[in-house]
């Protein structure tokens, strides 16, 4: 029981909505229905997924962690190197039967976005590319949160390569980990870790981030025909502004403010999403969303009231 524990630890139970509602956005937008491969790949998206992007992760990173107050909470576990070793290696093996089964079960297309998703999450976290490592690399790399969109897209039957939504999505994954890596500036130098924040420095990697976020709000207005679906990106360039000055306790409230503006954000487009498909494919969507929204909470809230004992 202790390791499926630390196991969610690692996984960072406030990310897995990153990652498990755009894949819904996807599949129940486009099909108009949820089915019942929806809530399995659902799933993925919350826990096993994170698990596998976040274990390499922690292991390449130990170092960096040590050093970085931030870690220990709800923002990523600290964790013996050898122990953080097996999870990389158990995190990958429990990818086999979920890729099984969108082979069997899904269109080719689904498969592919998939296998693109895994290797470029390999690629950030683990030699030899080690794209973490790599300053503007790092951030452009962030388009695999985009990723799990196209998955979706591609599950209920998008014949696209890449979806138009996706792209503006991908711009929100570039501009969001140049803004995160502000908040590890000091810790990462000071472990030889180079991000785009080390190369840039705060302002400029402020600067960069808001000018993908602008891209994020000119795309919402494309592709939905809605001027005001350009507020969505209005948080975002706000934090780029608070960013440009944010170290130490200021630079983990930036964090924090961060994944608050996610939740709201993430929830505004839910809404949307649920809107469009009609009530009665809505509602059972809605409560798979509400499940997945509140284990996800539930989770990294508990752990940090024990934590605080």
């Amino acid at each position: 029981m202790r390791n499926i524990w630390k196991a969610i630890e690692i996984s960072r139970p406030l990310l897995w909505l990153n990652t498990s509602m755009p894949f819904l956005w996807g599949a129940v937008g486009l099909r108009g229905e949820l089915v019942a491969g929806d809530v399995l790949l659902y799933a993925f998206f919350l826990f096993p997924y994170n698990y596998f992007l976040h274990a390499p992760n922690d292991y390449y990173d130990f170092e960096t962690d040590a050093r970085n107050p931030r870690k220990g909470g709800v923002e990523g576990a600290l964790t013996p190197k050898p122990l953080l070793a097996r999870h990389a290696v158990v995190s990958t093996l429990i990818l086999a039967p979920f890729l099984v089964y969108v082979g069997a079960a899904l269109p080719p297309l689904a498969l592919l976005s998939l296998m693109v998703l895994l290797v470029l999450s390999a690629g950030y976290n683990a030699p030899p590319t080690r794209l973490k490592g790599r300053p503007v690399l790092d951030s452009l790399t962030n388009v695999l949160y985009a990723i799990p969109l196209q998955v979706g897209l591609h599950a209920a039957g998008s014949p696209n390569l890449v979806d138009a939504p996706v792209l503006v999505f991908a711009a929100w994954g570039i501009g969001a980990h140049a803004l995160t890596t502000i908040t590890d500036r000091d810790e990462d130098a000071a472990a030889g870790v180079r991000t785009i924040a080390v190369l840039l420095g705060r302002r400029a990697t402020a600067l960069f981030a808001a000018a993908w976020f602008a891209l994020v709000a000119a795309g919402a207005v494309a592709v939905t025909g809605v001027a005001a679906s350009a507020l969505l990106a209005l948080p975002y360039l706000a934090l780029c502004l608070i960013g440009r000055d944010a170290s130490g306790e200021a630079g983990r409230r930036l964090y924090r403010l961060f994944l608050v503006a996610n939740v709201g954000i993430g929830a505004t487009i839910t809404m949307l999403v649920l809107v469009g498909i009609g009530v009665d494919a809505a509602i059972p969507a809605g409560i798979v969303a509400m499940a997945g929204t509140a284990i996800a909470l539930g989770v990294s809230v508990g752990r940090a009231v024990l934590q605080r004992r």
